[in-house]
């Protein structure tokens, strides 16, 4: 493929204005729509998931017809396929030899070898039984999609929303796989871009980054937080600590817990409000959170709720958001869905949260690990009603300027009809 070429279909990726002529509109309507596979690395409504919801959701159907692969390989509730279910998305579900942690060892490796050459035969089929145009690998832990595509010589995106920094091994493979299996490499964030490619000029020229989108009328300040504030027993006035995320070794749960203490003794009446889930087989670490809180004395400060399905009203309970997370987080959505509720965000100063967060303009950005620094940023916040507001009035200003629904989805929906094009064009 040409330079041009190349500089062609990254254009169609990453240009903000979704302008057509008539001409192209004409041509479009006499066409087919796209048929889209994305294949997903869970089953759930975290991250990821919510974020491939959002395509597809926003995908206009005159123009695209998606259909969704999800794994069977955890006990998870099977709540995107619900979502996709109500939308009318064909879903498939099957062992997809996800990379997992479970499977790094001598058994579970070649389990892993057997599940993914079996999803790669099935999926080799679904492409050609299916006709499907372009095949949307959803997240780096999954090289079944990659495989097939090149197999039926299908254009394949791959959209990475992962720093992977361990193992070393799957490091290196991701390094390579992701860049040499893929038409086009969409990065979350710059920090994702700069990872993955690690300096190679060949994997930076295929990858492009979109930022993730939000749903700007779904997050919103005029939302209502006391009706959760109620339920767990949180006064209408009492000022929240909040942060929304998988409870897990990294995202900093335990980080915010050693800041309170700092915290409580500027503002004795803040309480810190943690949302999250845990890993399927990993109750116990929802628990040990808990265990924790009570431990340090915190137990009348610190709520710890399981995963909630009413994400925007948990937002708007939210005075303060938070989100510590202990290594690189690629782009965590939660700042953004805090930012769009007009909430003033405190995060590490690593991974995607420096693209979201304005220092000193939206929110704070702290040095990460350092439970002092947390708390001195939350307390300023806690100071100050005046300073709240004005960060969130200017945190959901950057979300609707960049990183709306209609910029992200239509990056995409360019990105598949340039890389359909280009494949009609050769055969």
């Amino acid at each position: 493929m040409s330079d041009v070429a190349v500089r062609s279909v990254a254009a169609d990726l990453t240009d903000g204005a979704d302008s057509q002529g008539s001409s192209s509109r004409a041509q479009r309507g006499a066409v087919r729509a796209l048929r889209i596979l994305f294949v997903q690395a869970a089953d759930e409504l975290y991250g990821s998931d919510r974020v491939l919801l959002s395509i597809v959701r926003g995908l206009d159907r005159a123009r695209f017809a998606p259909q969704v692969v999800v794994p069977n390989d955890l006990q998870y509730e099977g709540l995107l396929s619900a979502e996709l279910n109500r939308l009318g998305v064909p879903v498939r579900s099957m062992r997809l030899g996800v990379l997992r942690r479970k499977y790094f060892t001598p058994a579970g490796t070649a389990r892993l070898a057997r599940d993914l050459a079996a999803a790669t035969a099935t999926l080799v089929r679904v492409i050609r039984d299916e006709r499907i145009d372009v095949v949307h690998t959803h997240t780096a832990a999954v090289l079944a999609g990659a495989l097939a595509a090149r197999l039926t010589r299908r254009p394949h995106i791959w959209h990475v929303s992962e720093i992977v920094t361990r193992p070393s091994i799957v490091r290196r493979l991701l390094s390579w796989a992701v860049p040499a299996l893929s038409d086009r490499v969409v990065a979350v964030s710059h920090a994702v871009r700069d990872h993955l490619a690690s300096g190679d000029a060949a994997a930076l020229a295929k990858c492009d980054v979109i930022y993730n989108g939000i749903d700007a009328s779904r997050f919103h300040p005029s939302n209502d937080g006391l009706t959760v504030r109620r339920e767990l027993g949180i006064p209408a006035g009492r000022p929240v600590v909040g942060m929304v995320g998988r409870v897990g070794t990294w995202k900093g749960q335990e980080l915010l817990l050693d800041a309170a203490p700092r915290v409580l003794e500027r503002h004795p009446d803040a309480l810190f409000l943690l949302v999250g889930g845990v890993l399927d087989g990993r109750r116990h670490e929802l628990e040990a959170l808990r265990r924790r809180a009570a431990a340090a004395g915190l137990g009348a400060s610190v709520v710890v709720s399981d995963f909630r399905h009413d994400t925007p009203s948990v937002h708007a309970a939210i005075d303060v958001f938070v989100q510590p997370s202990v290594r690189p987080d690629p782009l965590p959505t939660t700042i953004l869905e805090a930012m769009a509720t007009g909430r003033p965000v405190v995060a590490a100063d690593h991974g995607g949260a420096p693209e979201m967060v304005a220092e000193g303009d939206s929110g704070f950005l702290v040095p990460p690990g350092r439970p002092e620094a947390l708390a001195a940023r939350i307390g300023d916040l806690l100071d100050s009603a005046a300073l709240r507001a004005r960060m969130g009035v200017r945190g959901r200003s950057r979300v609707e300027r960049e990183f709306s629904m209609s910029r992200f989805v239509g990056a995409y929906a360019r990105g598949y009809e340039a890389l359909a094009g280009r494949r009609a064009g050769t055969r």
